[in-house]
């Protein structure tokens, strides 16, 4: 049985018996990792790494829509509300969305000093999280040929510096495309979304950007589909380069890419209900959509699976 033979149904049926079969190391892994997630998220907002946006009433800030240098009284005075003022002192940019019917402007203050720190603090998560994340796919794809690796095997891409530099590179181009593949794919929508603010009557506009921005989002999650499959081909088969396993998880989707989006799209409804349960489902969802990948990809024989007749 190959890849382009498993429908979607019986790819994920096979995902959910692996872990049924191996309960223990697929928690064990994914606990691991989800440990390591929260606490990285922590960092980012103590240490200021992230950004926020307010919504203040119009009255107080007459700011039109549009994207604005601010000085650093007014960039102190908004990043006090988050209680980041320390952040404000050297200025920044602000993005506005006025909308003068409910009287409100949402704000996106983006300080100079806030870009650094997040730089920063984002490039030390980084190193902290990527090789722990391919340690626990390589336990996964270990899992699912049937020989669940020693756990201490999760930080193998820790201490072999050679892999953790590959990890980090193909994780930062990965990265980097979904975030372009985003923004390309949502500027109709943005488009449409700050006529509607700026010109009076821009209500059908406002509706039109509703439906460009879910295209847009489904879009730029389709083009970043397409060079996903190198994070498991890496983790899979570590002695790749970064650009073999570029082009090899490539060439993999050819012919089945609306496939591949449509298994991964079929998971978003268990993303959302993780985030609302505080990431807690991600215990049995991250080992589900991981095997469920490799098994697309490459899946190795099925050990329940028929005989078949020569």
């Amino acid at each position: 049985m190959n890849g382009p033979t498993l429908t979607r149904r019986i790819l994920k049926a096979r995902a959910k018996r692996t872990i049924a079969h191996f309960s223990r190391p697929c928690i064990a892994a994914a606990c691991l990792l989800l440990a390591f997630t929260v606490l990285a998220r922590a960092f980012s907002v103590y240490a200021g790494g992230a950004l926020y946006y307010l919504m203040l009433d119009i009255r107080q800030f007459p700011m039109e829509t549009g994207l604005w240098r601010a000085d650093p009284t007014l960039m102190t005075t908004l990043m006090s509300m988050l209680g980041l003022e320390r952040l404000g002192d050297l200025g920044g940019m602000v993005f506005a969305l006025s909308d003068a019917v409910s009287g409100l402007v949402i704000v996106l203050p983006v300080a100079w000093r806030q870009l650094i720190n997040l730089v920063v603090i984002q490039g030390i998560v980084f190193l902290v999280t990527v090789p722990l994340q391919y340690g626990v796919l390589t336990q996964f794809r270990s899992i699912l040929e049937g020989r669940p690796a020693p756990f201490r095997s999760v930080l193998r891409w820790y201490l072999d510096l050679h892999l953790t530099g590959k990890a980090l590179a193909v994780q930062v181009l990965l990265t980097l495309w979904q975030w372009a593949a985003r923004l390309v794919c949502m500027v109709p929508g943005l488009l449409c979304l700050i006529a509607g603010s700026a010109f009076p009557n821009g209500e059908w506009m406002l509706l039109l950007s509703s439906s460009l921005s879910i295209l847009g989002m489904l879009g730029g999650y389709y083009l970043y589909m397409l060079l996903l499959p190198a994070r498991y081909l890496l983790a899979q088969s570590p002695g790749l380069s970064v650009r073999q396993a570029l082009s090899r998880g490539f060439r993999l989707l050819t012919g089945r890419r609306g496939d591949y989006f449509k298994l991964n799209l079929s998971f978003l409804p268990l993303q959302v209900l993780s985030m609302v349960l505080w990431n807690i489902p991600n215990l049995y969802l991250v080992p589900y959509m991981e095997l469920s990948n490799y098994l697309f990809l490459d899946p190795p024989p099925d050990p329940e699976a028929p005989p078949v007749a020569l």
